[in-house]
């Protein structure tokens, strides 16, 4: 037990030594994996429901209580207590308020995400099917919830609701990235979808796309520099099929293109252009 007692104060010390910004509190994964699924109570009410049955009003009730609790611990980090002061409780209420009003426009957004998978894929027997079993429809409800979350300045909540959903679906799109209407994600595994990544409407990508940076700016004493547009642009009626990797802040992938399955793009591309992934194929005849 001595032994114990002496680990565990070592590994406090050395946790106060390493990280002296840390928060006195912070957004709860538990809590946040509730948030998500109140969300799907809420914009997806025809399909999913709590197991004990409350309003409409009990549903968006419930959500804004996790709302403002989570975005107090992510914004008032510093309070004397979790609970807070009464200024920051009511500000994080203030904010979950403004998300919920803006609940309507993200179903929107989401409607048409259904519609437009629906649309691209002949495996789809209906909109049910998409918002029942399809990954990518989780991974663009959180991300477009988190995106507003994000456009609030609200710190760390958005960032740690996406991540929950990478975790679920393998789709890793970052709050910060501006995705436009109708976006139609399929299989979706291994999508990696970077902050500054700009993408148009009516846009197809399929698994294992990576949206990515191409290089890290540093500034004179070699810090990187934050908050530059790194990863591309992706404009209206583009299609990214599998394993797509298209990389770098200044690089533009002009609308109604279709980029091929395992292509490399670091150069921007017209309009209407198809780039496609080209290697030698050898086949081996086994003799008989």
């Amino acid at each position: 037990m001595h032994n114990r007692q002496q680990v565990a104060e070592k590994l406090a010390l050395q946790s106060g030594q390493w990280y002296q910004q840390g928060r006195t509190c912070h957004p709860e994964p538990g809590e946040i994996r509730k948030m998500i699924e109140a969300l799907r109570w809420v914009l997806l009410p025809n399909f999913f429901q709590p197991v004990q049955p409350i309003s409409a009003v009990g549903c968006i009730n419930q959500l804004h209580g996790l709302l403002s609790e989570q975005i107090h611990r992510a914004m008032f980090q510093r309070c004397p207590d979790k609970f807070g002061t009464l200024e920051s409780v009511a500000a994080a209420d203030e904010l979950a308020d403004h998300m919920l009003e803006g609940l309507p426009a993200v179903q929107q957004l989401l409607h048409e995400d259904v519609v437009e998978t629906y649309n691209g894929d002949p495996a789809a027997s209906g909109y049910d099917e998409v918002i029942l079993t399809y990954p990518g429809l989780l991974a663009l409800m959180v991300y477009r919830v988190a995106h507003v979350l994000w456009n609030m300045e609200v710190p760390l909540l958005p960032r740690m609701m996406t991540e929950h959903a990478h975790s679920l679906t393998g789709i890793d799109i970052h709050p910060g990235a501006t995705l436009g209407n109708s976006i139609m994600i399929d299989h979706g595994t291994g999508i990696v979808i970077g902050e500054t990544t700009l993408v148009g409407n009516h846009v197809r990508i399929y698994q294992g796309v990576t949206l990515g940076a191409l290089f890290f700016p540093r500034d004179e004493q070699g810090f990187m520099v934050r908050k530059t547009k790194r990863h591309p642009t992706v404009e209206d009626g583009v299609v990214l099929y599998a394993n797509a990797t298209v990389l770098g802040g200044d690089t533009v992938i002009g609308h109604d293109s279709v980029i091929g399955s395992n292509a490399w793009l670091t150069a921007s591309v017209p309009p209407y252009s198809k780039v496609l992934y080209e290697t030698e194929s050898v086949v081996h005849r086994r003799s008989v």
